[in-house]
């Protein structure tokens, strides 16, 4: 009865390893795909900051679809937006944002 209870372990034991194998390919796949997100919000938000930084006239598109043009203050919070989403999305990853499970 020992052969069995050897390969009964043995069997648990190669279950609880692809199950590890699993879950660290799966948690490998999500740091992949939030790596991507920030790499890409990052690109989004150095070219906008390059665009305000411009002094190009901008235009937005209000609630009622109207079209308006960005004022100073609207462009000075847009800037303090996106250096908000530079500072948390171009630098390394904080260790919050890596052990989101």
């Amino acid at each position: 009865m020992t052969g069995r209870d050897e390969q009964l372990e043995a069997k648990k034991k190669q279950a609880e390893k692809q199950a590890q194998e699993a879950a660290q390919a799966k948690k490998k796949a999500e740091d992949d795909r939030i790596a991507a997100a920030r790499a890409g919000n990052c690109e989004r938000a150095k070219r906008a900051k390059a665009t305000l930084d411009s002094g190009v006239r901008i235009a937005t598109t209000n609630a009622k679809g109207e079209r308006e043009i960005m004022d100073d203050k609207a462009r000075a919070a847009e800037l303090q937006r996106i250096d908000g989403v530079i500072r948390s999305d171009c630098g390394p990853a904080s260790a919050s944002a890596q052990n989101v499970n």
